[in-house]
């Protein structure tokens, strides 16, 4: 008997078991777009950090940079320039007996320009008198 009622119901069966597979079929696709979204979304996200990047290393690597740091020698009088030194892209410099204008010069020029302050130590030596000691790279 079963096998009469296989027989008898063979068509829908068959229909039953297309539309499965349609319904499978239909929900792969969506899967598949959405995956392909999600890969494509990231691969912009990482095109726009690696030419980021590239404008960064533009920026970092500018010849300018060098003639900004080597001003640094020059916003105050020689006398007040203690050390200076220069290694690679790290340079070491300790200003001594600045006034409170000649250091809010430094600390301006260097916030305002692409330096990276490894080390920024200023004491008082006396009354309105200052020393600094500033490691920078770039």
């Amino acid at each position: 008997m079963n096998l009469m009622v296989l027989k008898r119901f063979k068509n829908e069966f068959i229909v039953l078991l297309a539309t499965i597979f349609a319904i499978y079929a239909l929900y792969y696709k969506f899967s598949m777009i959405s995956f392909v979204q999600s890969k494509k979304a990231d691969i912009q996200t990482s095109i726009q950090e690696i030419s980021r990047v590239i404008e960064l290393k533009k920026v970092w690597k500018s010849k300018k940079i060098v003639k900004k740091i080597t001003n640094l020698k020059n916003i105050v009088s020689k006398e007040r320039v203690a050390l200076y030194k220069k290694r690679g892209q790290k340079i070491i410099i300790k200003y001594k007996e600045l006034n409170i204008n000649e250091l809010n010069g430094v600390i301006k020029y260097i916030m305002n320009n692409y330096f990276q302050i490894v080390k920024l130590k200023i004491n008082q030596s006396s009354k309105e008198r200052y020393q600094m000691e500033l490691v920078c790279k770039w």
